[in-house]
């Protein structure tokens, strides 16, 4: 599918409600209001599933040496998507488990974990429980980001499938008219995020075990034409 911008969106949008693609000539109001639902969309998009589009991993680096240490998560983090990798020691890496901050207590000061606290609004941060951690040990961390909110024309869209966006600006702006066309766009927009979920769930024919390397094609003896 081609690379989708917020104009893009919008365009498509002017297409169905004005009957010109031509986002120029759409008002400054009408073309505000269709952004903020087109926000709202991506918002709604993001938080129905973990998306392979909003993976990331961020290398970190721990600027203090201290058996709690603190390290500030990236600005878009949303959650993990895996146990931090940490050289705690500068030589030996192992995989940190998350625990809840209010069950810390049941661990023992020696114990390898890390806690997150924070929000959306003052930031995350991630603590990391170990005995000895080296000031300067890196951290691979996997997690999730909130995608940033389309502002510019030129933004790129993040969901897989931009027609979702569209589908569910047309919904929100028929909704807020007491258009009788709401019902309808809402069911396209829904149908369009199953069939994202469904291809979520499905990899390519190089994923895992779809890989046959030439000894696993040995691996079986059994031949056609060749007796038992």
């Amino acid at each position: 599918m081609a690379r989708y911008t917020l104009d893009t969106v919008q365009s498509r949008i002017a297409a169905v409600l004005d009957k010109n693609e031509l986002t120029s000539s759409v008002s400054s109001a009408d073309y505000s209001l269709r952004q903020t639902f087109v926000n709202m969309a991506q918002q709604e998009w993001a938080e129905a599933y973990d998306w392979r589009s909003l993976y990331r991993e961020s290398n970190l680096r721990v600027s203090t040496s201290t058996g709690n240490a603190s390290v500030v998560l990236p600005n878009d983090f949303r959650k993990l998507a895996g146990f931090p990798k940490i050289t705690y020691n500068g030589t030996d890496t192992e995989d940190f488990p998350e625990v809840r901050p209010q069950e810390k207590n049941m661990f023992a000061n020696t114990d390898k974990y890390i806690t997150i606290m924070g929000d959306f609004n003052s930031g995350w941060t991630m603590f990391i429980n170990v005995s000895t951690l080296a000031s300067g040990a890196s951290i691979m961390l996997p997690h999730y980001i909130s995608p940033a909110s389309l502002i510019s024309p030129a933004n790129v869209v993040m969901c897989p499938n931009p027609e979702y966006l569209v589908q569910r600006s047309l919904a929100y702006w028929w909704e807020a008219g007491a258009d009788t066309r709401f019902p309808q766009a809402k069911l396209e927009a829904d149908k369009i995020l199953r069939q994202m979920l469904e291809h979520e769930q499905v990899y390519g024919e190089g994923y895992d075990n779809k890989v046959y390397t030439v000894e696993r094609k040995d691996f079986n003896s059994f031949r056609w034409g060749k007796s038992s």
